[in-house]
């Protein structure tokens, strides 16, 4: 692997893509593009209006495109996409290029229930999170088995806790650790 000048945080909702992203990005002197707040500055909308609004569909295709156009733009960078993206061929092979770092922040769907009530703008599915969250984790996790080059399982981690696991992982990995103290 060369030398990373992205790193992608994925996960299902709640794994704390957006939270880590910030510590992570803060630590490394690199910016962060977040996809909901990306997507709601561009459109004007948050995910959950523009689910309500244009459709699941419609909304994935705005995540993908997030996803895509982020690793395009000038680098270094923190990328932290929608779930979906990981559905999306050309997505995963996005994510396969040898200058990105994939990590898949990986959580229990308990711990990903518990935390799924707590962001006003993401999309509902349904008032059992527990039970959507481990259909997703059944559809979703082979894929992220599959693109991630590290795993940090979260479940018992505050963010300083992940962020100093992926520092630690990317400096003998790629001399991609680029950043800060």
């Amino acid at each position: 692997m060369r030398r990373a000048t992205a790193i992608v945080l994925l996960g299902l909702m709640g794994a704390g893509k957006t939270t880590i992203g910030h510590v992570l990005a803060a630590h490394l002197d690199w910016p962060l593009d977040d996809s909901d707040p990306s997507i709601q500055a561009r459109e004007g909308r948050t995910v959950r209006q523009l689910r309500d609004e244009i459709g699941v569909d419609a909304m994935h295709a705005l995540e993908a495109r997030h996803l895509l156009d982020a690793l395009a733009a000038p680098r270094p960078r923190v990328v932290t996409p929608a779930a979906f993206v990981i559905e999306v061929p050309e997505c995963r092979a996005a994510l396969a290029g040898n200058d990105v770092a994939v990590v898949w922040l990986r959580a229990t769907p308990a711990t990903l229930a518990a935390r799924f009530w707590a962001q006003p703008h993401r999309p509902a599915y349904g008032e059992d999170p527990a039970t959507f969250l481990a259909a997703q984790a059944g559809l979703r996790d082979p894929w992220f088995q599959t693109v991630a080059t590290r795993i940090v399982d979260v479940d018992d981690l505050t963010p300083d806790a992940v962020v100093a696991r992926i520092v630690r992982s990317l400096r003998p990995a790629d001399a991609g650790y680029a950043g800060g103290a």
